[in-house]
């Protein structure tokens, strides 16, 4: 069981609700998890608190509408290629989940791997971006150098 938050249940049930009403009624007196935000992190972590760990009764909580924060505004990108070594392997198993959610949930969550292209303007970039792939790389995560050249052959609107 999925919970909403106040006016997300409001809103969901049709209810006409006014701001001296509670719906505390509607509330369990305990859960076997609460969740603060019901944004991809927070019904990610639902869902496979439930997939994975048999939790049934979990509260995910909200003070707006579902996704309606940073999920909902972001630049959908889905990566593994961060630099700190002892999170990488965590970043690139969430990758590899997102590749069957589709199926899983019998609902299209419009996932579609592209790859990005950052382009380094400095040497500085040069520096940080070539010790990103590397250390990527010692990790096993696909990442790839490219000279300013190859990015043109690549990318030719690029200058």
């Amino acid at each position: 069981m999925i919970q909403l938050g106040f006016n997300g249940w409001a809103r969901e049930t049709g209810s006409v609700v006014r701001e001296s009403q509670t719906c505390a009624s509607h509330f369990s007196a305990a859960y076997d998890a609460i969740i603060v935000g019901a944004g991809g992190h927070g019904l990610g972590t639902a869902y496979y608190l439930a997939k994975e760990h048999g939790m049934r009764n979990i509260a995910v909580l909200e003070k707006g509408w579902l996704g309606g924060g940073n999920t909902g505004r972001n630049t959908t990108i889905i990566r593994s290629n961060y630099l700190w070594e002892e999170s990488q392997g965590l970043y690139e198993h969430s990758v590899k989940l997102w590749e069957t959610l589709s199926e899983e949930l019998n609902y299209n969550v419009m996932y579609s791997p592209r790859g990005v292209m950052m382009l380094a303007h400095t040497v500085h970039d040069i520096q940080v971006f070539k010790r990103h792939v590397h250390a990527n790389r010692l990790q096993g995560i696909d990442n790839e150098w490219l000279t300013a050249e190859q990015a043109k052959e690549f990318c030719p609107i690029l200058n």
